[in-house]
């Protein structure tokens, strides 16, 4: 049977497509002024991220995959300086103006005693805003418009999610000092020195100043950096990371049209992006989007709880209201009941099957696990990620996790057959045009991905097939978060297990081998807390760029390859400045303290030779089995109200902030389904998309507001 569209509807949908990035005047073109925009922002969040969380200790702004910081520059570019711009190309005179007035602010801040300090940010956006504007001022002057049009739109929000998922958790802020903490914290307590040391690879990946990296940690050490002790290890970091993003970008690129057009699957987290994109119009001042009253209804909600929470720092008699409680469930179990306005905004736009499945399968996996403490039922295995307090459950969810993926590549298999196809030069039929590269280099990329990872691993020391076997499911697990983020929307997920302590404690430390063991834990850098990760954030980009013009799709490749740099280099660069001038652990205590001692501590533990986990083997089996029939009844019970993927993330520990915000949104959307239909349904996604923009709205405003007065601390919407 022929499971490919008609000729001629795939057509019509790519004309359609192509036709809403298309604004009054006919523009859809990409321009240099869309990639300086783009670059700029994201180097902005790529050190403004990192300075925020670490310096100001504020409100996180790219830890999870809602990516508050990416929504909050975006709507600043949306709603103010795309306003801006549009409104000095219909008069010379205030382009003028804006740009005399931008220039003289800047020299007399800048000469009025205030010396340029090139790691504050609000230095770099003013530089931004000065080049900015006198660029406008030159556009204008030759009859252009320095406003972004539709498609440079979707650049800049592209990279910005790209970005994302580097400059802080997905990637700077656990490797950086995990590379350095083995040597400052080891101690004759911890027998690190006795233990691991004698593993060190023969290639430098660790950072050794010769001082025990105490500049790094302690600080005050600005004048004295050892940079040569850091060339030989960020290099060889940055051929695994290379090896890494290009199996990440690769893998989105194969799966987008099988995601995107087969499975329709809903992409909540760019419907705000979207929204926004196409509320835009040449021929109109303000954004259309912005001018919806429900939207501003949902904004306000979480703009005036946050306002009250950070008001509360500057003066503890403002009230600050709590939304969390806790209540007992069932023995020793107990529920969270977290409110998250963002949460619940991206959960009100999946369909209510997913919803559905997610809270119902956490509260189900309440019941287990107090059976299972109960039974007496115990693994050998011991967690610090993942479902942590339950190894038992962490397999479970690990083997239903692997079994949707793979049950999904089966089910894409004609898909990805199209794709070898075209790749060795057979598929003629095959139509690549509209992705972002040929299949052909995405397919290379993936094998030159995979093979390099592999053999970084095997120049390290680990065993070939245990390096093999790992990159396999490490992949296949991100894959799987990947699809989570994609069709459920949840801001706030991580794996139920992870990749190292599947192989690791799985299989048994005594087949993996001390140096397999001591090199598996480096892993824990980019396949442990993966809270955010670049291919669910490129997933959701190629989402994005669905309704762009075909020769376009293939810049925003150039578009992102530019983002993962700028978003690496910044974010490194800003965290290695803080950390040599204020010291590590005075910055962040998990990241700079707890993070690495987790990793070697877990990695001296494991040494002891152990067997296989019989007992979590079988409920990784049972996990894998049970999704199997729960995707089974979905496809062939249409009765069947449950979506199997929450059966793989319902002992999550994110589950415990995110079920009940789910069950909201599920309630509500039910009602306004049973009641107002599809049409009320529709009308009613403005507000829930304030309340995202509203969290993100809240938590930017208030960090401008920190930055200026000084104040330390104040986080006010935070996910876990």
């Amino acid at each position: 049977m022929n499971r490919s569209l008609p000729t001629t509807y795939s057509q019509h949908l790519t004309g359609r497509r192509e036709a809403l990035l298309i604004d009054a005047e006919g523009h859809s073109h990409l321009s240099l002024r869309g990639f300086w925009v783009g670059s700029f922002l994201s180097f902005f969040l790529a050190i403004g991220a990192p300075y925020a969380n670490m310096a100001m200790r504020s409100s996180n702004m790219a830890f999870d995959f809602n990516t508050p910081g990416a929504i909050f520059l975006f709507l600043v570019l949306i709603g103010f300086l795309n306003t801006l711009f549009k409104a000095t190309a219909r008069d010379f005179r205030l382009a003028v103006g804006l740009a005399v007035l931008v220039v003289g602010l800047f020299f007399w801040h800048y000469t009025g005693g205030n010396a340029i300090d090139i790691y504050a940010p609000g230095f770099w956006f003013s530089l931004f805003l000065l080049i900015s504007f006198l660029s406008n001022l030159l556009v204008v002057w030759h009859g252009g418009t320095f406003a972004l049009n539709r498609a440079e739109l979707v650049l800049v929000y592209v990279m910005l999610l790209v970005v994302s998922a580097l400059c802080t958790m997905g990637m700077t802020q656990q490797l950086l000092p995990t590379i350095t903490g083995i040597l400052y914290f080891a101690s004759p307590e911890n027998k690190w020195a006795a233990m691991l040391f004698p593993l060190f690879p023969k290639r430098g990946v660790v950072v050794d100043d010769g001082s025990g990296n105490e500049g790094f940690y302690e600080g005050g050490a600005l004048d004295t950096i050892p940079y040569g002790a850091w060339v030989e290890p960020l290099c060889w970091w940055a051929l695994f990371l290379l090896a890494l993003y290009m199996v990440m970008v690769s893998t989105a690129v194969i799966l987008r049209r099988q995601w995107v057009e087969r499975e329709r699957l809903a992409y909540p987290l760019t419907q705000v992006g979207v929204a926004m994109v196409q509320g835009e119009q040449s021929r109109e001042l303000f954004n259309g989007f912005l001018k919806n009253r429900a939207l501003w209804w949902g904004v306000a909600i979480p703009l005036f709880y946050g306002s009250l929470k950070a008001l509360n720092k500057y003066d503890p008699s403002m009230p600050n209201i709590q939304l969390i409680w806790a209540f007992p469930l069932i023995g020793s179990q107990t529920v969270q009941l977290w409110i998250s306005f963002a949460l619940i905004g991206f959960s009100y736009l999946i369909s209510t099957q997913v919803a559905a499945g997610i809270w119902i399968f956490y509260l189900l996996s309440k019941f287990e696990a107090e059976f299972l403490a109960v039974s007496g039922l115990k693994s050998t295995s011991k967690f610090i990620y993942g479902v942590a307090d339950q190894p038992l459950l962490a397999y479970q969810g690990g083997g239903a996790l692997i079994a949707m993926v793979l049950l999904g590549l089966w089910m894409a298999r004609g898909h990805l057959w199209d794709v070898l196809r075209k790749a060795l030069g057979r598929g003629a039929d095959i139509d690549d045009g509209d992705e972002i590269m040929s299949y052909r280099a995405a397919v290379g990329c993936l094998l030159c991905g995979l093979l390099g990872m592999i053999g970084w691993l095997w120049l390290m020391g680990t065993e070939l097939w245990v390096g093999t076997l790992f990159v396999g499911v490490a992949i296949l697990i991100f894959i799987g978060i990947t699809r989570v983020v994609c069709e459920a929307g949840l801001a706030a997920v991580r794996s139920p297990m992870i990749a190292p302590d599947l192989i690791v404690q799985g299989i048994g430390s005594q087949w993996i081998g001390s140096g397999g063991i001591f090199n598996l834990s480096f892993a824990y850098i980019w396949s442990a807390d993966i809270r955010i990760f670049l291919m669910a954030m490129v997933a959701n980009g190629l989402k994005l760029i669905e309704d762009m013009d075909r020769e376009s799709r293939r810049v925003v490749f150039w578009a992102i390859v530019l983002a993962i740099f700028i978003g690496a280099v910044g974010s490194c660069w800003m965290v290695f400045h803080l950390a040599y001038k204020y010291g590590g652990i005075n910055l962040d205590a998990w990241r700079f303290r707890g993070g690495p001692a987790t990793i070697y501590d877990m990695a001296r533990r494991t040494l002891e030779p152990v067997g296989a986990d019989w007992l979590g083997l079988s409920f990784f089996a049972g996990g894998a089995a049970v999704m199997v029939l729960l995707t089974w009844a979905r496809q062939y019970l249409l009765w069947w109200p449950l979506h199997p993927l929450g059966f793989a993330i319902g002992a999550n520990f994110m589950m415990n902030k995110a079920w009940f915000c789910v069950l909201i949104a599920w309630s509500i959307k039910k009602l306004v389904l049973r009641f107002g239909g599809p049409a009320r349904y529709r009308g009613s996604q403005y507000f829930f998309m304030g309340l995202i923009m509203g969290e993100a709205l809240c938590n930017g405003l208030w960090l401008v507001i920190d930055y200026f007065t000084g104040k330390i601390g104040n986080k006010i919407f935070i996910l876990g």
